[in-house]
């Protein structure tokens, strides 16, 4: 009885035929009917395979880069390939191909089998045991271990981390691997320690938010926690509801609020001869009626009520623009709030004039407001002491997005709120910084 040989090829082939037909399956089986300990096993069991694919991805991946598929047939590298074919990122293109050297068996120029730089974990990867993160954190911690280690040493390491990453999530692993270090650098200055591996980034994300990612050595972790403390503590109870921030939230908000304090402070030093500042562009119609958007200098757009907000209190050049927009003349920078009179507005005020809610009041004080033109300035609003109000940067935003309004006194800011919260809309006025009498 004769057997039938496979040939490579025809072997992927069906391997891949047989990987979409289980995944059509899968996919179309009622998984609502299974009982919960059958769905926790077959839980664990997709995830495990699909682990497998993972590495199976990378050892495709290997050799189509050590061939050099992609420059020969299309003229390209294989980063470019992977971000044309198969629309991975730059960075995810990168990972992958970092990942391929140091998990995945190569072959010399003579035909010898060469091991990956991580052998131990490669061989826990392919068996489905741990995940790419898990890859990672090890990755990580191999590459930084101190340098003039023994060869065995290092070895040791890898094989003992891939032990732990059986058994261990990889934050738990991350931990292991930093007391490793600790006991092979027991003097010396651990990887966290150099000011040097320092970095922050900006990414803008598909709806417009910037997503921060970025590393600070110990010192300068507790230096910026220090300086962030303060400004993240959570608002005061409203009506017992706490502050709903999240405290991710809340240290977001200290960050924003810490960076607007140094530039106000005009201490930093200047960049091409200005100080630091944050520019808006708007037409004057736009910013009048409130219509269209406007444009900061980072190019990310922000609606028209924001930018209002932010032209309330702020330095302003008006631009006149050509009939295809180039610029015809550049004005001179002047405060909407000039010094005197922000002067007056907070002997005034004291601090924020806001209610918290309608029985209590706001307890911000003037170093941390904003002066807000209760009629905006772009409406003809007047830059005087009848017109202007001290206003934290929350209830800044929110009387410019939500339904509070402000009214005058004689001379003294009263606060108005929105039907849903009063429908006789009374006003009410801020006593907590009043001076004690007597």
């Amino acid at each position: 009885m004769s057997s039938t040989t496979v040939s490579p090829p025809d072997a992927v082939t069906a391997a891949l035929g047989l990987i979409d037909a289980a995944a059509c399956l899968l996919l179309s089986a009622d998984v609502w009917q299974l009982p919960g300990q059958v769905q926790a096993d077959a839980l664990a069991a997709v995830e495990r395979v699909s682990r497998r694919l993972e590495y199976g991805k990378l050892r495709l991946l290997a050799d189509f880069h050590r061939r050099d598929v992609a420059g020969e047939v299309a003229g390209v590298s294989t980063r470019q390939f992977l971000k044309a074919r198969l629309r991975l990122s730059s960075a995810e293109a990168l990972r992958r191909l970092h990942a391929v050297r140091e998990l995945v068996p190569s072959v010399s120029p003579t035909g010898e089998v060469v091991e990956p730089e991580l052998p131990a974990t490669a061989a826990v990867v392919a068996s489905g045991d741990i995940s790419s993160e898990h890859a990672q954190v090890i990755s990580s911690a191999i590459s930084h271990l101190p340098t003039g280690l023994d060869v065995s040493v290092v070895a040791g390491a890898e094989k003992a981390l891939a032990g732990h990453a059986r058994k261990l999530d990889p934050a738990d692993l991350r931990t292991v691997a930093q007391r490793l270090h600790l006991h092979l650098n027991p003097d010396g200055t651990l990887p966290d320690d150099k000011p040097s591996r320092r970095e922050l980034t900006f990414r803008r994300d598909a709806y417009g938010m910037d997503v921060i990612r970025g590393r600070l050595d110990a010192e300068g972790s507790a230096t910026v926690q220090a300086a962030l403390a303060p400004l993240m503590q959570p608002r005061r109870a409203e009506d017992g509801v706490r502050d709903p921030r999240s405290p991710a939230r809340r240290c977001a908000d200290a960050l924003v609020e810490l960076s607007e304090q140094s530039l106000n402070c005009g201490d930093l030093p200047t960049i091409a001869g200005e100080r630091p500042h944050v520019t808006v562009t708007i037409g004057l119609d736009d910013l009048r009626e409130g219509t269209g958007h406007a444009t900061l200098n980072t190019g990310a757009p922000i609606s028209t009520e924001t930018a209002r907000r932010i032209a309330c209190d702020a330095s302003v050049i008006p631009i006149v623009l050509g009939g295809e927009g180039e610029p015809l003349d550049v004005g001179r920078a002047s405060r909407t709030i000039p010094p005197g009179i922000r002067r007056a507005v907070v002997a005034r005020d004291i601090g924020c004039v806001h209610l918290d809610c309608v029985h209590l009041d706001c307890d911000q004080p003037a170093q941390r407001c904003e002066v807000h033109h209760v009629r905006h300035w772009a409406n003809g609003g007047a830059t005087a002491l009848n017109n202007l109000v001290l206003l934290c940067r929350h209830h800044h935003w929110t009387i410019h997005h939500q339904n509070w309004q402000i009214a005058f006194q004689k001379w003294v800011p009263y606060i108005i709120p929105p039907p849903l919260i009063d429908p006789e809309q009374r006003p009410r006025r801020n006593t907590m910084h009043d001076l004690p009498s007597g």
